[in-house]
């Protein structure tokens, strides 16, 4: 029987806590004392001159960079949603296309409304009304907020089309 490899933390970087204060102590004495000694020496001209590379890409990647959290977004959406949309496109294309009797149409829909549900966590009955009733708000304020920007939209257009004055154009 083969035996497992022991993890060293310190191995990947960790900091174990359990030193006590006087090996803190040393170490930090030790520290300063290399710091004295390295001060104003070659060495140390050559370390200012480093400059720390961070690799952002390129110009790719300062294109790419600011629509990563929308792309995210979006596959983070389409990963939990997407089961119930295409259950629910497969089962309305059946109820459209094929001759279902009632009964066996209201169970294909019956099992589209079943994967909203499951995509959602399969909330119980006061998480679904509060998670529908959230849901409806969050669309009632961005619905809001796209009407009141054409309408401002609107304003601005109708005072450039009324007005008489060529300075305010």
């Amino acid at each position: 029987m083969s035996e497992p490899n022991p993890i060293e933390p310190e191995d990947h970087g960790e900091e174990l806590g359990g030193r006590s204060a006087a090996e803190q102590a040393h170490e930090q004495q030790v520290l300063e004392a290399l710091t004295t000694d390295m001060a104003g020496s070659t060495a140390a001209q050559l370390a200012a001159q480093l400059v720390p590379v961070l690799s952002d890409g390129g110009t790719i990647g300062r294109t790419v960079a600011p629509h990563v959290s929308k792309l995210t977004k979006t596959r983070e959406s389409v990963r939990i949603w997407g089961p119930a949309v295409a259950t629910t496109v497969a089962a309305s294309t059946a109820v459209t296309v094929l001759p279902l009797p009632g009964p066996l149409s209201l169970y294909v829909l019956a099992l589209a409304a079943f994967a909203w549900w499951h995509c959602a966590g399969r909330p119980g009955p006061v998480d679904s009304v509060r998670m529908l009733a959230s849901v409806v708000a969050e669309q009632y304020g961005g619905l809001r907020e796209r009407v009141t920007r054409l309408a401002e939209r609107r304003r601005a257009y109708e005072i450039r089309r009324t007005s008489t004055d060529p300075g305010s154009l």
